[in-house]
């Protein structure tokens, strides 16, 4: 089983990002709306709708994978123009869900997130 971790903010994943970068694994990366309590839904409908599509599809996953979700604030905090993940030169998040394969420039954007073949074929390669 691929490793998983969560942040909850872009200084943490990057600071564990170059702490991992020696491992050459493949490294995949959900950006997505966070959820609320006690219900675990994000406020992200397009996250809703991938996320059990995207956790049905960790079966592809190499086991010296990792896969890593980064929640990226509520609803305020993610449509601000300023927002970290938005503004900062390597990750430019456009929308969520974004998955993204870390280093090898293939990425999965909004209903591309729910697509079980394009899962696989991200997670295979």
């Amino acid at each position: 089983m691929a490793k998983q971790s969560v942040f909850y903010s872009l200084s943490d994943l990057k600071a564990y990002l170059a702490s991992i970068e020696s491992l050459k694994r493949s490294t995949f990366i959900l950006f997505t709306g966070n959820k609320d309590q006690p219900n675990e839904q994000s406020w992200c409908p397009d996250c809703n709708v991938a996320d059990p599509v995207i956790k049905k599809c960790f079966q592809y996953l190499s086991d010296d994978a990792e896969f890593i979700t980064c929640f990226v604030g509520d609803t305020p905090t993610w449509k601000n123009p300023q927002n970290d993940f938005r503004t900062d030169k390597e990750i430019q998040l456009k929308c969520i869900p974004t998955l993204i394969k870390w280093k090898k420039n293939k990425v999965l954007k909004e209903d591309q997130c729910a697509d079980e073949a394009l899962l696989q074929m991200l997670f295979e390669d």
